[in-house]
């Protein structure tokens, strides 16, 4: 990790990630007979399985509807899945009341118009830096690496390490392996 980052990530407990251009390079394929298809980053649902294991809770939410995208939330296992949905502050609220969460426990990474009250809201929040200069203003800290390349695995590995899970994690792999 080479992103100098001076905030305090210990009240995060849920990291909710947009689909389209954070967990994918933003591009939509469409075959001539209507099948959509999205390119996943392998390390990026690493990084998600891995905040999984370390307690975190984790969601996707997206103003587009995917199979694709549902397809991968069951790879993942994800804890959540807000899709087709244009307002996404007001939809991810019923969420965060069923955890006993609160937006101050929110991490939320997103790169578009639809994610700007998300970024301002979130307890801490990142974009990536294909994203409009005017929606990554909102968030807290841009990414390295790019949607769709390795920006969700970055911010997964920034929270454990910050929050002191990944030493532990790390610790416990020497000593008992994987």
């Amino acid at each position: 990790m080479s992103l100098d980052i001076n905030l305090d990530f210990s009240e995060i407990e849920i990291l909710v990630f947009d689909v389209d251009g954070v967990l994918t390079d933003g591009r939509i394929q469409i075959s001539e007979s209507g099948v959509e298809t999205k390119t996943f980053f392998a390390n990026d649902g690493a990084g998600i399985r891995l905040a999984k294991k370390m307690g975190l809770k984790v969601g996707f939410i997206s103003a587009r509807t995917s199979n694709a995208a549902g397809i991968r939330v069951k790879e993942l296992g994800v804890d959540f899945y807000i899709e087709g949905c244009r307002d996404k502050f007001n939809s991810l609220k019923p969420i965060l009341k069923e955890y006993n969460l609160d937006f101050k426990n929110l991490f939320y990474m997103g790169d578009d118009i639809v994610d700007i009250e998300l970024l301002k809201m979130a307890g801490i929040s990142a974009s990536v830096p294909d994203a409009p200069k005017y929606v990554r203003d909102y968030a807290d800290f841009v990414t390295e690496k790019s949607g769709g390349h390795g920006a969700v695995r970055e911010v997964c590995d920034i929270i454990l390490e910050k929050k002191g899970l990944l030493l532990n994690f790390l610790n416990d792999l020497n000593k008992n392996g994987f």
